[in-house]
């Protein structure tokens, strides 16, 4: 039996076989998708992406495997992005650490943050609270600075770290308020020091203060949005008694660089409509984190706006540390 077709639709076919065969590529994606984060589990941006991942498989299709590379102050996992095919099967999780690493590395740097990656889009970013032991005198921002400018040289401030967030954080309000105290990074967290009262501040990310603040042990004084957050009613803004500070933990998805606009556009899509499921967006805004989901032009801005702000933080930080060890 022979069968006969129609001849526009052998040409459709023909064009159609023409182009899969151009490309050479099957259509994306055809297989897992990688999301680096390069931070040890149950961080604030390891659970980030563990929440948005398993709706983002549904929507592309594929399973999004979340790998966690830790090390390096960020650079270990966001270099396998970098160095990655471009070809959207590799995304990295950036955060507060992308924008700050180039002026706290320097030429330590294994890749160019701008040059060696591209934004997708931010998933979202969190505030964070201003915190104080519960027996501290002073109860608002503005009585915080009066207590420290009345005792130079005597308070402490806690960080995970040296050139952590919490560290330039609290650099930025100390230059800022025109404060001045002594820098004491922890390995395992400063909350508990500061429940001891071994440190008078931290700036933390809302999610692993909540059980310290409910049960009374440390006390909230402000929250680094330039608006009041819903995770924190009653919280007024630090930038009420500090105009214009602002500073946020953030988690954005970067691709890398040369990897195919339509696929970065696609997975910026997928990525916004996945942060308005209702319980999605609920998980992540009980966890304190505004939902964003912007285009890759809008990231590429914050990035570049953050980059400002920290290369000069981190410098003066960075100093200041070099002399007091």
């Amino acid at each position: 039996m022979v069968f006969s077709y129609p001849s526009k639709w052998l040409a459709g076919l023909g064009a159609c076989l023409v182009a899969a065969a151009a490309s050479g590529q099957p259509s994306w994606p055809n297989r897992p998708i990688q999301v680096v984060v390069p931070f040890a589990p149950g961080g604030s941006i390891d659970i980030g992406i563990r929440v948005i991942a398993p709706s983002l498989s549904t929507r592309l299709g594929q399973q999004i495997v979340v790998m966690n590379r830790p090390g390096g102050g960020a650079t270990i996992g966001m270099n396998v992005v970098a160095k990655a095919a471009p070809d959207g099967y590799t995304l990295g999780a950036a955060s507060f650490a992308f924008a700050a690493n180039p002026f706290v590395l320097g030429d330590k740097m294994p890749y160019d943050s701008l040059k060696d990656l591209e934004p997708v889009t931010m998933v979202g970013r969190t505030p964070m609270i201003m915190l104080v032991n519960a027996q501290m005198p002073a109860k608002s921002v503005a009585e915080f600075i009066s207590y420290v400018k009345a005792r130079p040289g005597e308070l402490n401030y806690g960080s995970v770290g040296i050139a952590s967030s919490g560290h330039l954080i609290t650099a930025l309000f100390e230059s800022m308020a025109g404060v001045r105290m002594t820098h004491v990074p922890f390995t395992t967290g400063p909350l508990g020091p500061l429940v001891a009262n071994q440190i008078q501040l931290q700036f933390s990310p809302i999610p692993s203060a909540l059980g310290f603040v409910k049960s009374g042990k440390l006390f909230v004084i402000g929250i680094t949005s330039l608006t009041p957050d819903p995770a924190m009613p009653g919280v007024a803004p630090v930038s009420e008694t500090v105009p214009g500070f602002e500073a946020y933990e953030w988690i954005g998805l970067v691709a890398p660089a040369g990897t195919p606009k339509d696929i970065v556009s696609r997975l910026q899509q997928e990525v916004a409509k996945t942060l308005e499921e209702p319980e999605v967006k609920n998980r992540l805004l009980g966890g304190g984190m505004q939902t964003v989901g912007g285009t890759p032009e809008e990231m590429g801005a914050f990035i570049r706006k953050e980059m400002s702000v920290w290369s000069k933080v981190a410098k003066q930080a960075l100093a200041t540390e070099a002399k007091e060890r």
